[in-house]
């Protein structure tokens, strides 16, 4: 799943990556939670701000669902945004 954001002129991508577990047959399970990859570009011209930001939540786990994901990786866009000012 992949959601795009309008920000302060700015565009927020966030793309969710599935974690799935892995049985002992080595088949994949259903998803376990999700990743969230930030990217941040500039809007005209269009340029990449950085580089993408991969994103677990606290303690080093996954989020445990998608809009979980999706909320925490556009607050943390907001922030590097709000530190960096306007375009």
């Amino acid at each position: 799943m992949e959601k795009m954001y309008s920000y302060k002129g700015f565009e927020v991508t966030v793309k969710l990556e599935s974690v799935r577990a892995v049985s002992s047959e080595f088949t994949y399970g259903p998803p376990v939670g999700y990743v969230a990859v930030v990217s941040i570009c500039t809007v005209d011209p269009r340029r990449p701000v950085g580089a993408p930001i991969g994103l677990v939540a606290e303690g080093n786990q996954v989020f445990g669902t998608e809009d979980d994901a999706l909320t925490a990786g556009f607050n943390a866009a907001k922030r590097v945004i709000d530190e960096r000012g306007a375009p």
